[in-house]
């Protein structure tokens, strides 16, 4: 088992306990979900099916994201309707990458501003395929899939939202998903511990990250013992 998944384990062990559902491919799914597999379960398993043979890389980090983020948006008073919101938006929120043409989206080096301008287009493409979904939910999920990348201070994508514009479960989902990228082996650099993940994150609030969700987190995490240095 890896640092990353024996730290997730123990950030699941303290964190209260909250009645959740799994359905095939990993796709968290809300509790209005249970039950016998539906139509819309099905297009779930479609997209995480597509983006895991796209990118099995990808496709992980997404399903580390969702969990971490439902836990964390129990700690931020979501409701329930929100949390599964949420909880599909973060296992979906890189869907949009299954458009990324190969020199970019599998490059085993540091991006260039060239390759960025192409990658900052995943979240607008992950709204478009999520919608096409034609879930219930399908609206307000797309929504926080193409907002994923907004920053606080406004100088996020695609739309340049500010604060309190950005929905808080996209800015639940900042703090896990910058976190988890950065906790995470890349073909170009080793994962950094968790501690100097945090420490980098707290650099970011005020500008992509929100300060209140950041220090949440802040205290989930201290709540794990043999936290990685």
């Amino acid at each position: 088992m890896s640092a990353m998944r024996r730290f997730a384990a123990r950030l699941r062990f303290v964190t209260p306990a909250r009645p959740t559902h799994t359905a095939p491919m990993s796709v968290v799914l809300p509790a209005a979900c249970a039950g016998a597999p539906s139509v819309d379960d099905a297009a779930l398993d479609v997209l995480a099916a597509a983006l895991d043979q796209r990118d099995p890389d990808t496709d992980a980090h997404c399903g580390r994201v969702s969990q971490l983020a439902a836990l964390l948006g129990t700690h931020c008073d979501l409701g329930p309707q929100a949390l599964g919101d949420l909880a599909l938006a973060a296992r979906f929120h890189d869907v949009g990458k299954i458009g990324i043409p190969d020199g970019v989206l599998l490059a085993n080096r540091a991006l260039e501003a060239r390759d960025w301008d192409v990658m900052r287009t995943h979240p607008a493409r992950g709204e478009r395929l999520f919608l096409a979904t034609a879930r219930e939910d399908a609206t307000r999920v797309a929504r926080l899939i193409r907002h994923h990348h907004e920053a606080v201070d406004g100088s996020g994508y695609p739309d340049g939202l500010r604060g309190t514009q950005i929905p808080l479960e996209c800015r639940v989902l900042s703090v896990v998903d910058a976190f988890d990228a950065l906790t995470s082996r890349r073909p170009y650099r080793a994962p950094m511990p968790a501690r100097a993940a945090m420490r980098r994150l707290g650099e970011a609030v005020g500008h992509q990250l929100d300060a209140d969700v950041f220090a949440v987190f802040e205290r989930l995490l201290s709540r794990v013992q043999a936290l990685p240095v």
